[in-house]
C-alpha cells in the first residue's frame, strides 16, 4: 500500500503539468497498471472445510499472519464437511470462477478435497499455488507431474502416538482408533495404515474402524469394554451422519462419547482435546501447517522466475503434546516429567 500512495503522489504530480488530452490517456494508463498491480498483490485461499472449524482457523490466522500485510487475501469456504458429497463438485467450480475473476499472483489449497477438485484445472492457468493439510500423495491428482504447485503433507502421527499412550498406559495391550468415513479419514486409512483394519506396534493391538454414522460410532464406543479395549484414539468425526442423514453435531459427537466411553481416550488432532473430551495427544495442529504454507508461498512469490515444483514438498511431522488437566485428572494419569515440561495444557 506504500507503494501505492507513494506512486499516486508521483502521477499527480506528472498530471498537473500536462494537457486535458495527455491526462486522460495518463489516467486510463494509470488505472490500468494499478489493475495489474492489485492482482499482482492477490491471493485466493480454498478451504476443503469452513473457518468455524478449528483447524480451518488455525491455518487462516498463520497465513494471515503471514501474508496479509503484504497480500490482499481472498478466502473461499468449500463446507464439505456439512455439505452432501454431491455438492462439492460445484463448491469448486465457484472457487475457479473466483480465482478467474480475480487472477491471483498465488493460490493456497487447503486439505485434500481443494487439491482434488481444483489442482489440475489451476495447474492448467499456470497459476503459482500451494496445497496445504494434503493427506494423499498429491501426485495423484494429477495427470502428470505438476509445475506451479508444491505443499505441505499432513499425516497423523500414529507411531509417535503409540510410543506415549503405551508410556502412559503400561499395560495396554488392545487400543481402539476411530475415524469417520470422510475422505480425509478414508485416505488416512489407505494411506498412513495401508488399509489395514489392524495393527501391532510396541507390543500393542491397533484396531482401526471407520464410521458412517453417529449410532455406528455410538455402538463402537459402548462395545469398548465388551471388545477389551483399553482406551480409544478419536480421529475425525465431523463427518458422522445423524438419523436424518444430516451431520451430527461435531461437539455432541466429542461430548457424547467423552460422557459413555468408559476408558480414556486420546486424540490425533487438538480440536479433540478438552475437558469433556480427550485426555490429549501428540497431535496435529492447523496452525504449524498454516505457517509452513504461507512461509513457502512468500518464497514463490518472491522467486517469481522459479517454478513452484523446484520447491520440494514439506513431510512436516510437526506435532505438540497437547492435554486436558481434567481429563489427566478424571483418569488418574500421571505424565512423565519430560513429557509434562514439554506440554500444552488447554484446561
Amino acid at each position: 500500500m506504500m507503494e501505492q500512495t507513494m506512486l499516486m503522489a508521483v502521477c499527480l504530480k506528472v498530471l498537473l503539468a500536462r494537457s486535458f488530452t495527455v491526462k486522460v490517456l495518463f489516467i486510463f494508463m494509470l488505472l490500468s497498471f494499478f489493475n495489474v498491480f492489485a492482482a499482482s498483490k492477490q491471493i485466493v485461499v480454498v478451504e476443503s472445510y469452513h473457518k468455524e472449524y478449528k483447524w480451518d482457523a488455525e491455518y487462516r490466522k498463520q497465513i494471515t499472519d503471514k501474508l496479509g500485510r503484504q497480500y490482499q487475501l481472498t478466502f473461499f469456504e468449500m463446507n464439505t464437511k456439512r455439505l452432501p458429497p454431491a455438492e462439492v463438485a460445484g463448491m469448486a467450480d465457484k472457487a475457479l470462477r473466483l480465482i478467474d475473476e480475480l487472477k491471483p499472483a498465488l493460490v493456497i489449497l487447503g486439505d485434500d478435497a481443494a487439491l482434488e477438485f481444483l489442482g489440475e484445472r489451476i495447474e492448467a492457468r499456470a497459476i503459482p499455488s500451494v496445497y496445504l493439510g494434503v493427506n494423499k500423495n498429491p501426485r495423484s491428482y494429477f495427470k502428470k507431474d505438476p509445475k506451479y504447485i508444491s505443499g505441505i503433507l499432513e499425516r497423523p502421527l500414529f507411531q509417535r502416538s503409540s510410543y506415549f499412550i503405551k508410556a502412559l498406559l503400561p499395560k495396554a495391550k488392545k487400543i481402539l482408533i476411530l475415524f469417520d468415513s470422510d475422505r480425509t479419514s478414508t485416505i488416512v486409512f489407505n494411506d498412513s495404515f495401508m488399509g489395514n483394519s489392524s495393527l501391532i506396534l510396541n507390543n500393542v493391538v491397533f484396531d482401526v474402524k471407520l464410521c458412517k454414522t453417529f449410532e455406528e460410532w455410538k455402538k463402537e464406543i459402548s462395545d469398548v469394554g465388551k471388545n477389551s479395549y483399553d482406551a480409544v484414539v478419536i480421529g475425525l468425526y465431523q463427518s458422522l451422519k445423524n438419523e436424518k442423514g444430516l451431520n451430527a453435531d461435531s461437539e455432541e459427537v466429542i461430548a457424547w462419547t467423552n460422557s459413555n466411553l468408559n476408558k480414556p481416550s486420546f486424540a490425533f488432532w487438538d480440536f479433540a482435546v478438552g475437558k469433556g473430551k480427550s485426555v490429549g495427544g501428540f497431535v496435529l495442529q492447523g496452525a504449524s501447517q498454516g505457517k509452513a504454507a504461507a512461509d513457502m508461498a512468500e518464497k514463490i512469490l518472491q522467486n517469481p522466475g522459479r517454478l513452484p515444483s523446484s520447491y520440494w514438498p514439506v513431510f512436516l511431522q510437526e506435532g505438540a503434546f497437547v492435554f486436558s488437566r481434567h481429563e489427566l485428572a478424571r483418569w488418574k494419569i500421571q505424565l512423565p516429567a519430560d513429557m509434562s515440561k514439554n506440554a500444552v495444557f488447554v484446561d
